[in-house]
Formats: structure tokens, C-alpha cells, sequence
């Protein structure tokens, strides 16, 4: 079950253009099995970016941050459905900024959430050598 509806979408796109997006066959109407499969592609593409310390899906409400950067990976999806070059997508420095953000995240530089447990704990490996040291790993 992705983490945004159409509403959170309709925030960011107005109505018309969102129908505009959507609408692959010019029935005039909005495509809803469409858009809630990019929303549920941004969904994944958000929870794959915190995939590897935190349990995703994330159960119940997402925290904030992975449902901010899920609306605006859809927002940015729906524009490259129509083909609009990444300069003119004005959603684009926005998806650039949550990526980066959510992978802040996950390296464990930037906190997701305070009441979010982490599956795993990220671990920076280390090694130093001695000079007496001779053996060679």
C-alpha cells in the first residue's frame, strides 16, 4: 500500500495538469489506477533508500520525511511520463534534494524519525596496520 493518495498529489499538481499526466488514452478523466501506481513507485523508491538500516515497508504512518520525499518522487514521475527533460521538471531539484537527504538517512548522518527503531545499525569498517605486522590479508 503506497504511503501518499492522489490528494497528497492534487497538493503539489493542480487538477488539471495532474489529469493531464495521467491520461493516456484522452478520455478526459483521471486515470486513477495509473497515478496510484506511481505512488506506489515512489513509495518504493523512498523506502529503497533507507532500505538497508531501517524495516520497510514502514507499518502505519510513514514518518514524515519518507512521505514528503514520496510525494515529490511522484510529482517528479509524472512529468518524466510525459517526457519533460530533467531542466524544465520542476520537481527535479526537489526529488534531487530528498535523495540526498534520504541517503544522509541512511548512512546514518541525519536521523529519520525519533520514534523509528533501526533495523540495523550502520558500521563503518576500519582496518589499520602495524609496521612489526607482517602478515598480509
Amino acid at each position: 500500500m503506497p504511503y501518499i493518495t492522489i490528494t497528497d498529489i492534487t497538493n503539489v499538481i493542480d487538477a488539471v495538469n495532474l489529469q493531464a499526466m495521467v491520461d493516456d488514452y484522452n478520455i478526459g478523466t483521471l486515470q486513477s489506477v495509473t497515478l496510484n501506481n506511481i505512488c506506489q513507485l515512489a513509495s518504493d523508491t523512498a523506502d529503497s533508500l533507507v532500505s538497508s538500516i531501517y524495516a520497510v515497508p514502514f507499518s502505519g504512518n510513514p514518518p514524515k520525511k519518507i512521505k514528503n520525499a514520496a510525494i515529490i518522487f511522484a510529482a517528479e514521475m509524472l512529468y518524466q511520463r510525459r517526457l519533460v527533460p530533467d531542466e524544465k521538471n520542476p520537481f527535479k531539484s526537489q526529488a534531487d534534494y530528498w535523495r540526498k537527504e534520504l541517503m544522509l538517512v541512511n548512512s546514518g548522518q541525519l536521523p529519520l524519525d525519533a520514534t523509528i527503531q533501526r533495523v540495523f545499525t550502520p558500521v563503518v569498517f576500519t582496518a589499520t596496520k602495524n609496521r612489526v605486522d607482517t602478515n598480509n590479508y
